[in-house]
């Protein structure tokens, strides 16, 4: 028996139709709440940073929280307090125990800046006597007052931190954004899995349901780069700084720290395996090393630092810890890095390959099966008219 069609619905005339049931006009309205959208969190970057921080720095422990949670039977509040005096005491010892270091090795790059340059023009004939004095002078700047000069750089656009930053220097406005972020953290992180069961109930009550699953596809794609990056950044900092450190490289937390915030972006450490080499080259030109076994201390040694953290890396520790969370080939990773760094710079650099890991879930599940069916076609619609 065939099946009976259902009767076509009536169409309005064309007087009747109110704007918002135009479909072009819908969506282009949403184009436009959306971009005000963007735009308005730009002009309030400097407010919502800490909030934006808080939250995903919420999204990225709570596996950890619900682990434990419910293995050793706490509740959220406990969980969550636990996981914020850990966060501080892991920032204090740094700051402590890396700080002053680091402030050490910075304020002798600055002061050795126009002697290298000056090397550096002596043997290859390069005019650099406009930028050596105005290093000169930015050196200084820091050696009469440090806080002041680290100040202008460290100021935020915002007029809640500019105010901050006048008030209580630049010391204290760490503090203050620090303590802002602790805050929303800990209000985001205690009520995670309630945000989650509302979203979730959101997705799960449309007809469709495919989305839950992309979402949840695209949800473990996320979360397992940036918790895999971060993990492995710190790991290879620490290790290429012990490395340097112990081949007798300047600069070995500077070259470090940088090596590792790198790290955050695949492939982009490898810029540090230069600049350690220059740096090394640069530091026996001034007779701060000795100059025994020459090419060793300046090709070598640095040179075999970095190869073996890349080796660990490369070989260990992204298959232990990240896998193949992001299911992207190496060319394909390096190409929409060197893409979302045109356009976004260094957010872009770090948001690009999670955004090209969910394109790439969203074009295997809605795209690429309708274009092997054939289904993509243009669907003809008739005009009405009274």
């Amino acid at each position: 028996m065939p099946l009976s069609t259902p009767p076509p619905t009536p169409m309005k005339p064309a007087r009747h139709v109110h704007l918002w049931e135009v479909v072009a006009v819908r969506e282009l309205f949403f184009l436009v709440v959306g971009g005000f959208f963007l735009w308005l969190c730009f002009q309030l970057q400097a407010i919502l940073v800490p909030v934006f921080l808080g939250l995903g720095l919420a999204y990225l422990t709570d596996p950890v929280l619900d682990y434990v949670e419910q293995a050793w039977k706490l509740p959220r509040w406990i969980a969550v307090t636990f996981m914020v005096l850990i966060i501080c005491a892991l920032v204090t010892g740094v700051v402590l125990w890396v700080g002053p270091i680091l402030l050490d090795q910075l304020r002798h790059f600055i002061e050795h800046v126009p002697t290298y340059l000056s090397i550096v023009a002596d043997r290859h004939g390069i005019d650099v006597r406009d930028l050596a004095r105005r290093f000169m002078e930015v050196s200084v700047n820091i050696q009469k007052n440090p806080l002041a000069t680290l100040k202008t750089f460290l100021t935020g656009t915002g007029q809640v931190f500019y105010i901050t930053n006048l008030i209580l220097g630049t010391l204290g406005s760490f503090l203050f954004s620090f303590s802002l972020v602790i805050i929303y953290f800990f209000v985001f992180a205690w009520s995670f899995p309630s945000i989650q069961h509302t979203f979730w109930n959101v997705v799960e009550s449309q007809q469709n349901d495919r989305w839950p699953k992309l979402l949840s596809r695209m949800d473990r794609a996320i979360g397992d780069f940036f918790r895999g990056r971060l993990l492995i950044a710190l790991m290879m900092s620490v290790m290429f700084g012990i490395g340097w450190w112990w081949v007798g490289m300047p600069y070995w937390i500077l070259l470090g720290l940088g090596a590792g915030v790198l790290s955050l972006i695949p492939y982009a450490a490898t810029v540090m395996w230069p600049v350690a080499i220059l740096l090394k080259y640069l530091d026996m030109s001034v007779g701060s090393s000795p100059t025994d076994n020459y090419w060793m201390q300046i090709l070598v040694w640095p040179s075999a630092v970095y190869l073996g953290v890349q080796l660990i890396e490369g070989w260990i520790l992204t298959p232990w810890v990240q896998s193949q969370s992001t299911d992207l080939s190496a060319g394909t990773i390096l190409l929409v890095v060197l893409i979302g760094g045109a356009l976004g710079g260094v957010l872009g650099l770090i948001l690009a390959i999670p955004f090209a890991a969910c394109l790439k879930i969203l074009a295997k599940e809605l795209i690429i099966p309708r274009i092997e069916q054939g289904t993509i076609t243009e669907v003809p619609h008739e005009i009405y008219t009274p």
